[in-house]
């Protein structure tokens, strides 16, 4: 997991040119941005939504295997929950390929708070439970498929 302020991108181009990529397209289209998925290229793309928050005790840790997130929050505040999935043992919902997702009722060892300009960056061993703040929040999600990491 990576948690920085949008400032940084530049750091991240000496050890992942393809986070730096994901990081650059939101800075580019921060002032236009309309909820809407957008293709980037051929291995990464963005979802811009406003979503509303559920309770805390409803809210499960989910992981993703074919890709990693980078959430950026564009306007607002977002409390994420997190917990390496290593330690994850209460599976909820096994892992659905079509929508690449798992989720786990463990509780997360971590909340992390992101405000407007900051971004997380939640790997395949991330598990994490967004929108666990109180309040509307507007994220850009970018996904990017594993498989070109390397």
């Amino acid at each position: 997991m990576i948690i920085d302020d949008l400032k940084n991108i530049n750091f991240y181009s000496k050890f992942s040119p393809i986070i730096k990529e994901s990081l650059s397209f939101i800075k580019t289209n921060l002032s236009t941005f309309e909820e809407r998925r957008y293709n980037i290229n051929e291995y990464m793309f963005a979802v811009v939504e406003t979503s509303f928050p559920k309770p805390i005790v409803e809210q499960k840790l989910e992981i993703h295997k074919k890709y990693i997130d980078v959430q950026y929050i564009i306007e607002g505040c977002d409390i994420i929950g997190w917990k390496n999935l290593l330690n994850c043992k209460q599976i909820h919902q096994d892992y659905q390929l079509s929508k690449d997702i798992a989720f786990y009722n463990d509780k997360p060892d971590v909340n992390i708070v992101l405000n407007q300009g900051t971004f997380a960056v939640f790997f395949h061993h991330d598990a994490h439970a967004p929108l666990c703040s109180t309040l509307p929040v507007k994220k850009c999600v970018v996904k990017i498929a594993i498989e070109n990491l390397s």
